[in-house]
């Protein structure tokens, strides 16, 4: 009787990295960061929205370009506002050192798809403010 080999994928090696599985923390997912780090995703929402609620100019537009830059996928910008922003929940990653890198990272991304989700990131439009707004105390 013959036995079939047991697959490989079993016995891989857990301690190599794939290219895919590089930095699996930041890649957590909408629902996930939802699910198991509401703080943190609180944390930036309240903020954005308390920034806003000072500069009426902040529109949705602003917010992404400051997520980007936040994320590191967008060059810093000259605009004030985006800076304050920028600076802004740079303290507030201070104040939340119990929250490691990827966590945080994921969390901005996770909001900056919120932004977009919600929004056309046309000049002065601020359709996520209006739906993040209710859930801000």
């Amino acid at each position: 009787m013959a036995t079939q080999k047991p697959p490989k994928r079993l016995f891989k090696n857990k301690d190599i990295v794939h290219s895919y599985q590089h930095d699996r923390e930041s890649k957590l997912g909408m629902k996930q960061m939802s699910r198991d780090h509401l703080d943190v995703l609180q944390n930036i929402e309240a903020m954005l929205v308390r920034r806003a609620r000072e500069d009426q100019s902040i529109d949705d537009a602003v917010l992404d370009r400051t997520l980007r830059i936040c994320i590191g996928r967008s060059d810093p910008d000259d605009d004030p506002r985006v800076r304050l922003i920028c600076d802004t929940l740079d303290g507030i990653r201070e104040l939340r050192k119990d929250v490691s890198d990827g966590i945080w990272h994921s969390g901005l991304k996770t909001v900056c798809e919120s932004v977009k989700r919600h929004s056309g990131l046309k000049p002065g439009e601020r359709a996520y403010l209006k739906f993040v707004e209710p859930y801000v105390r």
